[in-house]
């Protein structure tokens, strides 16, 4: 498991720093409004980002697992860090889990403000 750096969005511009995926991530959440988790697919597969979201509903059921498909070839997906993500244990770290992970599919995080 990788823990993320995350890059700041400077107001002269910034050209975020990607890196390697790995099977299972760890991606910081900051205030829930501002930061994004970015995949870039070059690979010849669409690969499957899933978001650990620990707890349940109000309703006593468990919380759903957000998934977002990272198109093959070309693909680049921006996944908000929502609040709901805080797996509650002090981290502030939210736990990303990846298929076709590696080379090909290129990760950074990103903060806005």
């Amino acid at each position: 498991m990788a823990a993320l750096t995350t890059n700041n969005i400077a107001n002269a511009g910034t050209a975020p720093s990607f890196g390697n995926s790995s099977a299972s991530d760890t991606a910081e959440i900051g205030n829930g409004l501002n930061t994004f988790v970015v995949y870039r697919n070059t690979g010849g597969s669409a690969s499957v980002v899933t978001i650990t979201v620990l707890g349940n509903t109000s309703y006593g059921q468990p919380n759903p697992q957000p998934a977002v498909t990272v198109p093959a070839t070309t693909g680049e997906k921006w996944i908000p860090m929502r609040k709901e993500y805080d797996p509650g244990d002090g981290s502030g770290r939210a736990t990303l889990s990846a298929t076709n992970s590696g080379a090909t599919l290129q990760v950074a995080v990103v903060r806005m403000g």
